[in-house]
């Protein structure tokens, strides 16, 4: 059973995945899916569990913190929880809804 209540879209992007508490430690990684407020990483080495990371991909750049990372195969499967929305989860029509309309 998904647990999960956001909708996930599957990806596979080259991403440069920086710890941002081990200066100068960055692996490379691909985006293997992305929520709203979270992206599953494939890493080529582990990084520990908690660190804070930053994770860019062409210009697109986010921080977060990583709540998982456990071997997969050679690599590692990591679940990076971030801050800000990667992008808007809201229904479409509820911004279109007036304040005054029936439900």
């Amino acid at each position: 059973m998904n647990r999960r209540n956001r909708l996930r879209f599957s990806t596979d992007m080259i991403a440069k995945v920086t710890c941002l508490e081990e200066p100068g430690f960055s692996v490379e990684g691909r985006l293997a899916n992305l929520s709203a407020h979270g992206i599953s990483l494939i890493l080529s080495k582990e990084i520990p569990v908690g660190s804070a990371v930053s994770v860019q991909w062409g210009t697109t750049n986010f921080i977060g913190r990583l709540v998982y990372c456990e071997p997969h195969g050679r690599e590692y499967r990591a679940g990076l929880q971030v801050e800000d929305p990667i992008y808007d989860a809201s229904p479409a029509n509820k911004s279109e809804r007036s304040p005054n309309s029936p439900r």
